[in-house]
């Protein structure tokens, strides 16, 4: 997830089938929080083996949520999440290198809407990620924020002068599209949303 690049890019194109059912030993508090993911995705599946319920499960796999918080009023509020992450990059700060894979946050609340639909096939792992499968990179999000909010930009409220380096993800999530019957919300557009709502409560903590 986190951690420089290595010389040669991995270029495997990974589905559900390839996630990793050993958790890894934990020395932060992230690799914890990615232990417990692991972790609920086996309790879930020897549930199933051993209790045999009627019911079937749907685990949804997201990268990197972001977008718009509806439930934040002020600028300090949206800050708190991984949309704070992309939005001080896109002003001065400098983040480690991660993995350049996200999706917006109304998919992920789509998709747990649609994975209770029966047209949806039961007892599967469902990646949800945008931009697929050559993943995103930084200059992407620079780009996006010079093409919509260009006077932001020229009055330095987006200075661009951070950066998050992304390195590449390269992820098949067919089985995904073609269960839900759509696809994510692109990079460009998340940026563009979240970028909307930021410089809104900005304007409004102005009056």
């Amino acid at each position: 997830m986190f951690g420089p690049a290595p010389p040669s890019p991995d270029l495997t194109l990974f589905t559900a089938a390839d996630i990793s059912s050993v958790p890894a030993e934990a020395s932060s508090a992230m690799e914890a929080y990615f232990a417990s993911k692991t972790l609920s995705r086996m309790a879930t599946k020897e549930f199933m083996e051993k209790e045999k319920p009627s019911f079937e499960f749907v685990n949804l796999l997201p990268t990197m949520v972001f977008g718009p918080d509806e439930l934040a009023t002020n600028v300090q509020e949206l800050m708190t999440n991984a949309s704070g992450l992309v939005l001080r990059a896109l002003m001065d700060v400098k983040l480690p290198p991660m993995i350049g894979a996200t999706v917006h946050v109304d998919d992920v609340a789509r998709a747990h809407i649609d994975g209770l639909k029966s047209s949806v096939p039961g007892n599967r792992d469902y990646i949800l990620s945008s931009d697929v499968p050559e993943g995103i990179c930084w200059d992407d999000a620079e780009r996006a924020v010079k093409s919509h909010f260009p006077e932001a930009v020229e009055k330095g409220i987006l200075k661009l002068e951070g950066s998050m380096p992304l390195k590449p993800w390269r992820l098949d999530t067919k089985e995904t599209e073609d269960a839900f019957g759509w696809k994510p919300i692109s990079y460009e557009e998340t940026v563009k949303e979240l970028v909307e709502q930021y410089l809104g409560l900005v304007e409004a903590e102005k009056k």
